[in-house]
């Protein structure tokens, strides 16, 4: 219910589609009065819920046509059909079947159906076609299917592992979101491919592949379990499992070569068919597009010699130099503009050309000086002009900017799920915030002249607001992604010990009470004690808890209050007592502690950025594989070839020979170095020390 709710408030009722894929749904009965709120509601996906039946009366769905029921737990299907029957204009239907038979009940009870399960239904030849399939089942003597029993019994299977590991609260819904997740992508992967018309050994393979992906979805979170409780049997589980896993893959391309091998012959007859002509009546369509194609090359080329020209602008204003404006760039910039006006895919261009999306990293360099953009006041100037005064670009103020990092950081998470769901290469930082700017806005010069605002805000707002220092920092490759994350949980901490210490302090204030002096901290000060009681709880390390009250010791004020009039004793008292306690800005307070933990964080990976770098040779924060195996070579880990695949299969299962700065530091973060307990990037460390 509140997930349609929050549709409804967020998007209105003149939705289309509505999405309640894996929403726990048991009774449809109760969302009914609000599904039909949406009178233009042509599409429905239900999928991976726990229906065990539909409601009697569909029939005010009057607009659906598309309804996806598959992978739940229906008990009647006569009754699902009978439910089906009252929808006026469905014509899509996606359901999970178990036999011929039902499939047929189906068809012969809904007679308007034009596609089911994502084949259209032709009455005509239906009954070859079900001849023709019995035939090839029989001949195989193998049927292999994935219902929704199989995937009940792995969720069992998972909650039984689950129960191993007691997590805590927040632990387990973490678990429980990754599992769903997974079994909602392997789903989704497996009714893609099985939407292909592919032969039967190919449709059984894909199916097995699914069920290996699902259980090995339970397997890895059984290893997980050893991970923290016997560190010697993970480390012969995950061997195990690394076997048994390229066995699987072994057999699945044995399979493939031998049904390829039987089909050689065929695959030969109809080749030397198209080459005695059966392919010349395209050969029009062909010449057509390669004359397109030819066209957009060059024009890509154009833009990449225009990006280079704005770049070189870009980098030379930044450094101060004065920059002489000939005739012909002022001509090239005209025509540009006329270029501009008759491509309606630019966006798409610059999308796809990496050159324009991949920053150069001088322009973000904290060291240099400000940037700015050319502007031309007068049209009718002289064409060659001599720019002494770059043009000041638009200034963002704090909280735009940091609403513009968060949007980054957002639209970043997002892209690299879908990346990972199409088996694509991350991006990084600096590589997205250039997509970003070219979805969010599309113009070269737009991208431009925001890519510069974010520049400057960089130097402008960088030594004085830790999140935007760190963002600076992803972008440089000089600290990994996720830090981010620690970043807020270091936030949430300080608010949570100071809860605690304002809780022990007056046990007798109410919760309202509490909350009320946090909010009053927060927007203005706490006193030393509490700012020394917090340091000293955060960090049992006493030169670390030393270092930071030094530097807080600086930001230290004592208030001035005078005491009035006509007060009791005990008011005046306090008072006094308020006035001789120094005081310091929660916010500066904040950010010291977050400078010290990036700062310390910083120190931690100052090797691996060393030798990150030596093979980064183009400093984007990509290596590929190569580069990767010559980074472990470097580090002395103590990692063998077994190892180095078992690395690579995680970083990069796809072989896209993309491998970010940010993903070496995750998987490091994550991996034992061999012979240790300790992670890789612990141990490169400490012995930087």
């Amino acid at each position: 219910m509140e997930v349609l709710q929050k549709i409804i408030q967020k998007s209105g009722t003149n939705l289309s589609l509505i999405e309640l894929e894996f929403k726990q749904i048991e009774n449809l009965q109760e969302f009914l009065p609000l599904l039909i709120q949406f009178k233009n509601l042509k599409e429905l996906n239900l999928h991976g819920n726990r229906l065990r039946q539909l409601p009697d009366d569909l029939s005010q769905l009057k607009s659906l046509e598309t309804l996806d029921i598959t992978n739940n737990m229906f008990e009647n299907l006569q009754q699902v059909v009978q439910s089906l029957k009252t929808l006026p204009s469905l014509n899509h239907l996606e359901i999970a079947l178990k036999s011929k038979d039902e499939e047929e009940l189906i068809i012969e009870n809904l007679p308007q159906l034009v596609m089911l399960n994502q084949q259209p239904i032709k009455i005509d030849d239906q009954s070859e076609q079900q001849s023709d399939l019995q035939s090839e089942r029989s001949a195989s003597g193998l049927e292999i299917t994935l219902q929704q029993e199989d995937l009940e019994q792995m969720a069992l299977l998972h909650d039984s592992i689950k129960e191993l590991r007691k997590e805590d609260e927040e632990s387990e819904k973490q678990i429980s979101s990754i599992f769903e997740n997974s079994v909602k992508t392997i789903m989704k992967e497996l009714q893609t491919k099985l939407a292909l018309k592919t032969p039967e050994h190919i449709t059984n393979l894909t199916i097995l592949k699914a069920k290996f992906n699902l259980y090995e979805v339970c397997f890895q979170l059984f290893i997980r379990y050893f991970k923290l409780t016997d560190k010697k049997l993970e480390q012969i589980l995950t061997k195990l499992h690394d076997q048994h896993q390229q066995i699987f893959t072994d057999m699945s391309n044995v399979i493939m070569n031998v049904k390829d091998n039987q089909s050689i012959q065929s695959i030969q007859k109809k080749i030397q068919e198209a080459n005695t002509g059966q392919l010349y009546q395209d050969k029009g369509t062909e010449q057509r597009l390669r004359q397109e194609l030819q066209e957009l090359q060059t024009y890509n080329r154009e833009i990449e010699q225009e990006n280079k020209a704005y770049l070189e602008l870009l980098i030379k204003f930044g450094k101060g130099e004065k920059i002489q404006l000939n005739s012909t760039i002022n001509n090239s910039n005209n025509q540009q503009k006329t270029d501009l006006q008759n491509i309606d895919n630019l966006s798409q261009l610059n999308y796809q050309n990496n050159n324009d999306k991949i920053i150069a990293l001088n322009l973000i360099k904290p060291q240099q000086t400000q940037y700015a953009s050319i502007q031309n006041k007068n049209n009718q100037q002289q064409s060659n002009v001599l720019v002494q005064t770059p043009q000041l670009v638009k200034m963002l103020t704090l909280k735009q900017f940091k609403d513009l990092i968060i949007e980054i950081y957002e639209s970043k998470l997002k892209f690299d799920q879908k990346c990972s769901d199409s088996h694509l290469p991350r991006e990084t930082m600096e590589q997205h915030m250039y997509t970003f700017l070219n979805q969010k806005y599309g113009l070269k010069s737009l991208i431009l002249e925001w890519a510069s605002c974010i520049i400057n805000a960089l130097k402008r707002y960088g030594n004085d607001d830790n999140d935007v220092a760190v963002f600076g920092k992803i972008l440089r490759n000089e600290c990994d992604e996720e830090f981010r994350f620690f970043q807020v949980k270091v936030k949430n901490t300080i608010l949570e010990l100071l809860k605690m210490y304002l809780r022990g302090k007056f046990p007798l204030k109410t919760n309202a009470d509490i909350k009320e002096m946090m909010d009053q901290r927060f927007s203005s000060f706490i006193f030393q004690e509490e700012a020394e009681d917090i340091i000293k709880y955060m960090y049992n390390n006493q030169d670390d808890s030393e270092l930071i009250l030094k530097k807080l010791k600086q930001y230290f004020i004592q208030p001035t209050k005078q005491v009035e009039k006509r007060m009791t004793r005990e008011e005046q008292f306090q008072i006094v007592n308020e006035k001789e306690k120094s005081k310091i800005e929660f916010s500066i307070f904040q950010k010291v502690i977050l400078d010290f933990q990036m700062k310390s964080h910083e120190k931690y990976l100052s090797k691996f950025i060393q030798h990150f770098r030596q093979l980064d040779q183009d400093q984007n924060g990509i290596i590929d594989e190569n580069e990767f195996r010559q980074l472990i070579t470097d580090l002395n880990i103590g990692s063998n070839d077994f190892d180095i695949q078992r690395y690579l299969n995680k970083i990069d299962p796809y072989n896209n020979q993309q491998i970010t700065f940010s993903q070496c530091v995750q998987l490091f973060s994550q991996e034992q170095a061999p012979g240790t307990n300790a992670p890789i990037i612990q141990k490169i460390s400490f012995e930087s020390f």
